[in-house]
């Protein structure tokens, strides 16, 4: 995950090699990017998909009412992120 601003262009790169990756469309604010991360990386600790844990961040955004829960984008070229696990 890029948690940064403006890494999409990045993300669509890594995008070709790389199964799943999140970027940041446009500028995120800190609170949001600690929101979104602490969502995704807690869904995917506890065994959901990329699809279920990017959704699940996007959504912590959106109930702190933070305003950016667009920002953050998922690319996958190669995987399916609804059937993408880490173990």
């Amino acid at each position: 995950m890029l948690n940064a601003c403006f890494s999409q262009i990045q993300a669509e790169a890594i995008a070709e090699n790389i199964d799943c990756v999140v970027g940041m469309s446009t500028a995120v604010g800190d609170e949001a990017a600690i929101s979104f991360a602490s969502a995704f990386y807690q869904a995917l600790a506890y065994g959901r998909t990329v699809r279920t844990a990017f959704d699940l961040g996007c959504n912590q955004i959106d109930l702190e009412s933070l305003g950016e829960q667009d920002t953050p984008q998922l690319l996958a070229k190669r995987a399916d992120p609804a059937q993408v696990v880490f173990a």
